[in-house]
Formats: C-alpha cells, structure tokens, sequence
C-alpha cells in the first residue's frame, strides 16, 4: 500500500492547486514595505514552490501511469505544515 488510488491523487492535486491559489492571494495583500511582511512574503512564497513541485509530482507521476507514492507526499506535506505554522507565527 505505498501507491496512492487515481482518485486520491486528483483530489490532493486539487488540494495542492487551492493551496497555491491561496498563498497567491495571501501574498498580493501583503505591504512589502513592513519587515515583517518580508518574512512573511519569502515563508508564503516557499509554500508556493512546495506546492507547485507537489502538483507537478503527481501530475507528472500519474500522466506516466506509475502511481503516486506516499513518502514524497507525506514529505511535502510536513515542509508544508512546518512553513505554514512559521508564516503564521510571525
């Protein structure tokens, strides 16, 4: 059981693509000009390429017919929490 089902693997894309567009729009509100929103600025910007390499991971994988493996995954997703926690940290 390492492979993940087609049907899982679409809705974590989809969770992944949700979570991008959600960064984004997190980052277009941010003042550039306050420290803190630097720090917070670079932190949102790495959850976006995390995502994104996330996505093309499991679109790449799929497309190819492989299946998607956990451990990549679940790897993604604690850079993630770790990220997202420090973002709303600060």
């Amino acid at each position: 059981m390492t492979k993940l089902s087609d049907a899982v693997a679409l809705r974590a894309f989809a969770l992944f693509i949700l979570l991008g567009l959600v960064s984004v729009v997190c980052l277009w509100t941010l003042n550039p000009v306050q420290s803190q929103a630097q720090t917070a600025f670079a932190l949102l910007l790495s959850v976006d390429l995390v995502v994104f390499a996330m996505a093309s991971y499991v679109y790449r994988v799929s497309k190819w017919k492989e299946g998607v493996s956990r451990l990549p995954l679940l790897g993604g997703c604690i850079i993630l929490l770790i990220l997202l926690i420090v973002g709303l940290t600060l």
